[in-house]
Formats: C-alpha cells, sequence, structure tokens
C-alpha cells in the first residue's frame, strides 16, 4: 500500500510538472500581475522595461492595428490581454523578441517582445486572437489549419518580406504548407512558410472571414465553408 501511495504521488507530480511545463504561456496569461507586470492601459500590462516614451505610444499602436484589421476584415470583438516587456528573460514563459498569440484559461493573450511593438506584429497577433475568439474549442482543434490562422495573421502583417509583391514561392511551397495542420508542426522560423501560408489564402474574400467562422462553429466542414 505504501509503495502505491508513493507512485501515485510521483505520478501526480510528473503531470503537474508536464501540465505547468507545456501551459507555462496560459498561466503566464492569467497570472502576468503576479510576475512583475502592471495594467498601464484597458487590458494592457507591461513591465518597468518599457520606457514611458514606449508606454505611452503603444495604447495608440494597438489601436492602429486594430483600425487595420478592421479595414480588412471588418469589427473586431475579441479584448486579448496584451503584454509587453523589453526584457528577455520572460520567454520563459511564452515571450520572445518579436512576438506571439497564445490563449489563456479564460481569455486570449498577445506577448510581445522588444520587436513586437509595432503596429504589423500586433495587427498579426490581434487576427490570431479574433480567429481563436471566434471559434469554440473544437472548432479550433479540429477544423482550423495552422496555415489557414497564420495566413490570416501575415494578411494583415506589412513588413517587407509578407508584402505580396514580395513574395515569391512555388506552387509545391503552397502545397507543403497547406500540409501542415497543428501549430505545433509549423515551421515558425521560416519566412518562407508565412509567406506560403499568406499565397494560400489569397483566394480568401476577407470579409467573408468572420462569417465562416461562424458557419464552421454551427458544424460546417473547413473545405465546405472557405474552399481554400
Amino acid at each position: 500500500m505504501r509503495v502505491l501511495n508513493v507512485s501515485f504521488i510521483i505520478f501526480l507530480s510528473l503531470l503537474i510538472s508536464s501540465f505547468l511545463f507545456f501551459k507555462k504561456e496560459a498561466i503566464a496569461c492569467e497570472a502576468i500581475t503576479l510576475i512583475g507586470f502592471e495594467e498601464i492601459h484597458s487590458n494592457v500590462y507591461s513591465d518597468s522595461s518599457l520606457t514611458s516614451e514606449q508606454r505611452s505610444s503603444l495604447r495608440n499602436t494597438i489601436n492602429q492595428a486594430h483600425d487595420r484589421i478592421e479595414q480588412v476584415y471588418g469589427v473586431t470583438k475579441a479584448s486579448p490581454r496584451i503584454i509587453a516587456t523589453n526584457n528577455l528573460e520572460y520567454k520563459k514563459f511564452g515571450l520572445n523578441p518579436t512576438g506571439m498569440q497564445n490563449s489563456g484559461f479564460f481569455r486570449e493573450c498577445i506577448f510581445l517582445g522588444p520587436k513586437g511593438l509595432n503596429v504589423d506584429v500586433i495587427a498579426h497577433g490581434l487576427v490570431h486572437a479574433e480567429v481563436r475568439y471566434r471559434t469554440n474549442f473544437l472548432v479550433e482543434h479540429t477544423e482550423l489549419p495552422a496555415w489557414f490562422i497564420e495566413g490570416t495573421g501575415i494578411k494583415v502583417d506589412y513588413r517587407i518580406p509578407f508584402l505580396i509583391e514580395n513574395i515569391s514561392v512555388s506552387k509545391e511551397d503552397v502545397e507543403q504548407i497547406k500540409s501542415v495542420f497543428f501549430f505545433h508542426n509549423f515551421p515558425n522560423t521560416s519566412v518562407k512558410s508565412y509567406q506560403a501560408s499568406r499565397i494560400a489564402i489569397e483566394a480568401l474574400e476577407p470579409k467573408s472571414l468572420y462569417f465562416g467562422l461562424e458557419r464552421l462553429n454551427n458544424g460546417e466542414k473547413f473545405e465546405e465553408v472557405f474552399g481554400l
């Protein structure tokens, strides 16, 4: 009996440790004020590494990003928590030098590093948050391929490599990226992968995105809705 108790405790400890490791970004999203961040604007958090000028301009930059998305896709509904820092020590919680969007347990979060405090990166992350906000858990994990989520984000990301006139990828590159479904398989260090994702969603009518996501929630299949 004692051996069983010890084995159970070890198993439970390993389970909790694994959960904390794989969900560290979600935990950071929910508990950001406990690791040195404060709310500087509504739903916008920063640590002391951001200068006063950066803090002041961040709200305006976020508003510009929202405006860009609304011009392309329409009015947004999501209100993700935006977390910004210049301190790369926080990469262990999901931050990187540029930025990334991640889901918390109760909300969407966008982590911004020192290279991500601009309209392009913020707009990109906000689209990810919007897509996830508008889809239920089942749809997000069974109907939305990684290349589609990335492509819709890249469409509002006007950094030079992602402008349509600067993209030169082959049909094979596009078909290869369209074979990637899960995010953990998406080659996120490859510029060409993002470019191929951008080309892959080119046939999408942008203003149909939100309605298409609603159709997915109602049980229709990705191929039927978007035909990409």
